[in-house]
């Protein structure tokens, strides 16, 4: 028998009230390094044995986001090259690929799951059709928007995924992927932050505005889909929309340019760099492996 999964509050990391500098992408590349090399023990040997009622509660809902977190990235990465050469942060790129690599992992697992418990994983589905053409057709700033609200909405997702089954495998995985998230959304919103550096205050007010309209517009959609497991994970529309919103606001003081320091000009420069992060001496070689780990 399964038993049910202990329930932990997921925490994001939350900048100081004080200005700072953002993380380096060395930093952020180090840190998927090590991510990756410490994870969660999932006890796949237990397999996932679900209830009637759990199986039809989860398995739509599953199905789609195991299509969602296995996407390779290739127009973000395309994106993301153009940025760090203009910018001359040649650490940007191989820490993203480690990010796209952790996103693949989720796939790959509830994958895992879904073969455990005798799904069928899906190919097609309406809503990630839509989120990949949006995501095709933005630029780099605009792509990590979408993606950002997609990971906020992820994080009370997997909350309420663990809580609504008993199997212990789906528990270890969502604790697992829900503290990878709160690392994304950081690692996402510090880089909206450096793309929005140097842009007159109104611009930035409205882009925070347009995140919001588009954040409960999507949060309306998913509840759509995913509402039956949300609300077997103890998630009501009203308290799902409170905890997303919290969420939400952590998130745009993450991406809130005002809120950091950057380095001062070069001496006799017209203007800042561009982007905050030290350039590293080595060649900028963004042609690599695709893990490049």
């Amino acid at each position: 028998m399964n038993a049910k999964p202990m329930r932990m509050t997921a925490r994001m990391n939350i900048p100081d009230a004080g200005f700072q500098f953002p993380r380096s992408s060395q930093h952020w590349r180090e840190y998927f390094r090590n991510n990756a090399a410490s994870l969660l023990h999932i006890p796949w040997e237990s397999g996932v044995s679900l209830t009637n009622d759990e199986r039809k509660s989860i398995a739509v809902s599953v199905q789609q986001f195991q299509l969602g977190e296995s996407s390779d990235g290739h127009h973000f990465l395309y994106a993301a090259r153009e940025h760090a050469l203009a910018g001359g942060d040649a650490q940007y790129v191989p820490a993203l690929r480690r990010l796209i690599a952790e996103e693949q992992r989720h796939g790959r697992d509830l994958g895992r799951v879904l073969d455990l418990a005798g799904i069928e994983r899906i190919h097609h589905a309406w809503a990630d059709t839509i989120f990949r053409w949006l995501r095709r057709q933005a630029g780099l700033e605009l792509s990590i928007s979408i993606l950002v609200t997609a990971e906020i909405i992820a994080q009370v997702y997997y909350l309420a995924l663990r809580d609504a089954t008993g199997s212990l495998v789906i528990g270890r995985l969502c604790d697992q992927i829900l503290r990878d998230e709160d690392e994304h959304v950081r690692f996402q919103c510090e880089r909206l932050a450096i793309l929005r550096r140097g842009q007159r205050p109104w611009r930035v007010i409205l882009k925070h505005a347009s995140q919001r309209c588009f954040f409960y517009g999507t949060c309306l959609v998913f509840w759509m889909t995913h509402a039956p497991v949300m609300r077997a994970g103890g998630f009501g529309f009203i308290a799902f929309l409170r905890t997303a919103r919290r969420k939400l606001r952590i998130a745009m003081r993450m991406m809130d340019p005002r809120r950091y320091r950057f380095p001062e000009a070069p001496s006799g420069s017209k203007e800042e760099p561009r982007n905050p992060i030290t350039p590293t001496a080595d060649p900028l070689d963004l042609s690599g492996k695709w893990l490049d780990l």
